[in-house]
């Protein structure tokens, strides 16, 4: 679930849209995300853009 919410994120859906792409709730979708930046150590701090910075920590993933 973390790679397919993590590919759509990668593409630039909101939760809402993840969410019904993968026909959950966008609570799901936000703990599944808030997972993901955990694992990445990306702190919820104003400046720091998880979600950018959780993209391309995948793209590095993807295409090494």
């Amino acid at each position: 679930m973390e790679g397919l919410a993590a590919a759509s994120v990668a593409e630039g859906r909101s939760n809402r849209s993840v969410a019904a792409a993968l026909h959950v709730s966008e609570k799901t979708v936000e703990a599944c995300t808030g997972r993901i930046f955990s694992k990445l150590g990306l702190d919820a701090t104003p400046d720091s853009h998880r979600r950018v910075r959780a993209v391309l920590s995948y793209l590095q993933q993807t295409t090494a």
